[in-house]
C-alpha cells in the first residue's frame, strides 16, 4: 500500500478531529472561547477529554484551524479572479469575502483575531508564507507594474500593511458592529489606496 494512501485508522482519526472541531466551534459560538468547557466539547463529540488535547493541545489550535479554513475560502475566491482585474475590484472582492464569512460572528472573529495577535507576537516570521499574504502581495505587485499604484514600498510590505489595517478595523468593528462589516472593510481599502486627505489639503495650515 502506498504511504500516501490514507488507512482506515487515518480516516477515523481525521473524522474524530473534524467532529471535535465542529463541536468546539459551536460551543465557542454559544459561550465564547474563554468560557467554553473542554469536557462538554469532548462529550458532544463522543470522545474523552484527553482525546480533545490529543488533537487540539489548546483552544487556540481550534481557532487556528477555523482561520485556516476561512482563509482557504478567501484565497480560492480571489485566485478565481482574472489576472487583469484592477486593484480596486480585487480589494472589493477581498472585503466582500471576509465580510460574508464573519458578518454574523463578531465575537468569534474577535477571539480568532486575538489568537492571531498572540501567535504573531510570539513568532513574527510565522506569517511570511501565509497564503493570504502571498496572494495580496502578488496582486499589489501587478498593480504597481501596471501603474495603478505608486509606492516606494515593495509588494510584500504593502500586503502586510493592508492586512494589519484590515485586522485593526475588523477588531474595532467587533466592539460596535452597527455598520455592515463590508462597509467598514471597503472603507479601509479606500483609505489604504487613496488616503484621507482631500485634494489640495496636504500641507495646508
Amino acid at each position: 500500500m502506498s504511504r500516501s494512501t490514507p488507512t482506515r485508522r487515518d480516516q477515523q482519526r481525521e473524522d474524530t478531529r473534524r467532529r471535535l472541531f465542529v463541536e468546539a466551534v459551536e460551543v465557542f459560538r454559544r459561550d465564547g472561547v474563554e468560557a467554553a468547557r473542554i469536557d462538554e466539547i469532548a462529550q458532544r463529540a463522543g470522545v474523552s477529554r484527553g482525546a480533545f488535547y490529543l488533537y487540539f493541545p489548546t483552544k487556540d489550535d481550534v481557532l487556528a484551524m477555523l482561520l485556516l479554513e476561512a482563509e482557504g475560502e478567501h484565497v480560492a475566491r480571489l485566485q478565481a479572479l482574472g489576472p487583469d482585474v484592477g486593484i480596486d475590484a480585487f480589494l472589493d472582492a477581498f472585503c466582500d469575502s471576509v465580510a460574508e464569512r464573519w458578518q454574523a460572528e463578531p465575537r468569534l472573529f474577535l477571539d480568532v483575531g486575538m489568537m492571531v495577535f498572540r501567535r504573531v507576537s510570539a513568532q513574527v516570521s510565522g506569517m511570511t508564507r501565509d497564503p493570504m499574504r502571498l496572494v495580496l502581495a502578488h496582486r499589489f505587485g501587478a498593480a504597481l507594474a501596471r501603474g495603478e499604484l505608486r509606492s516606494a514600498l515593495p509588494p510584500s510590505i504593502l500586503a502586510d500593511s493592508y492586512l494589519l489595517s484590515v485586522f485593526a478595523a475588523a477588531v474595532a468593528w467587533c466592539g460596535d458592529p452597527s455598520l455592515p462589516l463590508s462597509v467598514v472593510l471597503r472603507g479601509v481599502a479606500s483609505l489604504f489606496l487613496y488616503g484621507a486627505a482631500t485634494p489640495g489639503s496636504r500641507g495646508a495650515t
